[in-house]
């Protein structure tokens, strides 16, 4: 899947540089076992071993190690850019240019629910305008859940009695989908997520017209209870 978000391409860049770098360490150690078995066959079972061999392993001692700091300082670099906060695009939602869209995301069994800063809130599906940079703050009401949507951020727990925060910023409209990451217990299978992204004109008026759905829905009840339809 493709990243949709700054900082999942240094996540899946780090990805493939861990690959290439375990490859070859696996295939210089091998290499390196077979070099050693042929020239030991060689010269015969009993015939110690050289100061040019000792010095042979030295060099290779010190390449890989050299090899591993590079190695190190790289993940640095691209972890440190990855945990950048990116800033909201021209075309993203005006009022989230000099702070984040600030969304709550609680994970219970089975659900996510979202709640927005109009006080409109909804399920399993996140809407989000793109070009806009958007914190979510992870709650939990039960057990550790997992936020997981690979194309636009890291994984990110919900942790009862704790907050945490996934960034990020969808450079393109669309359907985003995630799952289930964490055990949290017999329905987690079923645990999934979905970022719709639109807009910034239709997020605003999703907002409007979710608020006004669950006044309506809110005042149906009322009034079926004071009605006496509803024991």
């Amino acid at each position: 899947m493709a990243p949709h978000s700054p900082g999942t391409d240094q996540i899946e860049t780090l990805l493939w540089i861990g690959f290439v770098a375990a490859t070859i360490v696996v295939v210089a150690i091998n290499g390196a076992l077979v070099y050693a078995l042929r020239r030991r066959g060689a010269r015969g079972a009993g015939v110690g071993e050289s100061a040019t061999g000792r010095h042979t392993q030295f060099r290779v001692g010190a390449l890989l190690t050299a090899f591993a700091a590079a190695i190190f300082v790289v993940s640095l670099v691209y972890t440190g850019k990855a945990r950048e906060t990116p800033a909201t695009g021209p075309a993203g939602l005006a009022s989230a240019r000099s702070a984040p869209l600030q969304i709550q995301a609680t994970g219970q069994q089975w659900l996510w629910r979202y709640d927005y800063p109009n006080s409109a809130y909804a399920y399993y599906k996140l809407v989000v305008p793109v070009d806009t940079t958007v914190e979510l703050d992870l709650v939990s009401t039960d057990v550790i859940h997992t936020w997981d949507v690979p194309q636009l951020a890291g994984k990110r727990d919900a942790v009862p009695g704790k907050t945490n925060h996934v960034v990020f910023r969808a450079d393109e409209e669309g359907l985003y989908e995630g799952q289930s990451a964490t055990f949290s217990g017999q329905a987690y299978a079923a645990m999934r997520t979905a970022v719709e992204v639109v807009s910034a004109a239709e997020y605003e008026d999703f907002l409007k017209s979710q608020k006004a759905d669950i006044q309506t829905a809110q005042d149906r009840v009322v009034g079926l209870i004071e009605n006496g339809e509803v024991p």
